[in-house]
């Protein structure tokens, strides 16, 4: 049973704030799994709790995500008093939870808008359940006592992305169809007390997971979230308020477009297919699951390069499958290029997680990895300089490692 002091934002918003150490599933050292990695690769420490979600970083900071559940199917609502915001300290040689806001609900997605605030979205959520599915921004300049500043219902919130360089959040609604005009909606966080829908991206497909790349040069959105076609969208974000559509990607082999990030370079793309209807988890062949690489050095023309499926997993069978869920499935779910360099960090659930050399994009090959014991890894972050690497798991909670002999550009 946690701790916890009640923090009121307002008369419709209440979380609770728990000293760290103070809390189970927050910080607990117990009953830590056992990990296998590469040679290369070296634990630096575990901050246990179930339903690990996403990873999200700030100066010393790393933020992450527990929804109301864990691995097991359904997960989410499985364990109804838990979930929220950690937040842990990883300036020093371990990382060191030193804050957490306790808010059941899921999926609690979680992404930093600016120093000092961060954003959740979910499907519910407890500490402002008139938010209804939407999304909460959160006060964490004193990360030891966060605190919630504002609501705002966004009627779907699978995920969420801040436009880098602006005050807009764009929701991505967890859609399967990729249709337009359920879950693109776009907010505006200039007052964070206040966040407030500003419209919508007209013209442009809902997304599973969306995320941008803006530099002077390009300005890009990628768009992923489309069953049987494996559409991704590359999208001209010159205007955020009214993305256009500069290509698409149809690729069969894709059993569902999940979630497509940028090379900091600007010229790889890389695709990952959550093939939650069939994959297979034990040849490191399976034909679905896959990551897939495409040059975008011109985005208008992307070209399809090379791919690769998880090299392990340990799914309850040989067959991942949507009824067996997270226990069954070894398939490419997080994605995060290592800044300045070719090396694409990859999340395989049960297959744990994997660092490609991307230097030849037609064929990527796997230079380090990790797995838990009962690993069900969701999403991968890597530090902004330096060769660590964080994970956040269904399972086992949040996994910092540093990786050593890995090529640099």
């Amino acid at each position: 049973m946690r701790t916890i002091r009640t923090l009121m934002a307002s008369a419709l918003i209440a979380g609770a704030v728990v000293a760290p150490g103070l809390a189970a599933g927050a910080g607990e050292k117990a009953k830590q799994p056992k990990v296998e990695t590469s040679k290369n690769v070296k634990l630096l420490d575990k901050i246990a709790y179930d339903g690990g979600t996403e990873l999200a970083r700030s100066g010393k900071y790393i933020y992450t995500g527990e929804l109301d559940g864990a691995a097991e199917s359904p997960s989410r609502g499985t364990k109804p008093e838990e979930g929220g915001l950690h937040i842990i300290d990883v300036s020093g040689k371990t990382p060191k939870e030193v804050g957490f806001l306790h808010c059941p609900g899921n999926d609690n997605d979680v992404e930093v808008v600016k120093p000092g605030l961060v954003t959740m979205s979910f499907s519910s959520n407890k500490c402002v359940p008139s938010a209804g599915t939407g999304m909460m921004t959160i006060d964490v300049r004193n990360p030891r006592k966060p605190k919630i500043l504002g609501l705002v219902n966004t009627g779907a919130a699978h995920t969420h992305k801040p436009v880098p360089g602006t005050n807009l959040i764009y929701m991505a609604g967890g859609n399967l169809a990729g249709s337009a005009f359920q879950g693109s909606v776009i907010v505006d966080v200039s007052d964070p007390r206040k966040p407030k829908v500003a419209g919508e991206a007209a013209g442009v497909m809902d997304c599973h997971d969306v995320s941008f790349y803006m530099t002077k040069k390009k300005k890009l959105g990628v768009c992923a979230g489309a069953v049987g076609t494996g559409e991704t969208q590359i999208w001209d974000m010159s205007d955020p308020m009214n993305p256009t559509v500069l290509s698409y990607i149809f690729n069969p082999a894709i059993q569902y477009s999940h979630y497509g990030v940028v090379s900091s370079d600007g010229n790889l793309l890389a695709i990952d297919d959550e093939a939650f209807a069939a994959h297979e988890c034990h040849t490191g062949q399976s034909p679905t699951g896959r990551v897939w690489i495409y040059d975008i050095s011109d985005p208008s023309v992307p070209l399809p390069q090379g791919s690769m499926a998880a090299p392990r997993g340990d799914g309850d069978g040989t067959i991942g499958n949507y009824v067996g869920w997270a226990n069954s499935w070894c398939l490419s779910h997080g994605l995060d290029w290592q800044p300045g360099t070719r090396n694409l960090g990859v999340t395989w659930f049960t297959g744990g997680w994997s660092v490609l050399d991307v230097t030849n994009p037609t064929a990527p090959t796997e230079v380090a990895w990790g797995m838990s014991e009962n690993a069900s890894t969701y999403s991968i972050l890597w530090a902004p300089k330096g060769d660590r690497l964080y994970t956040n798991d269904f399972t086992n909670g949040f996994d910092a490692f540093n990786i050593s002999g890995l090529k640099k550009k």
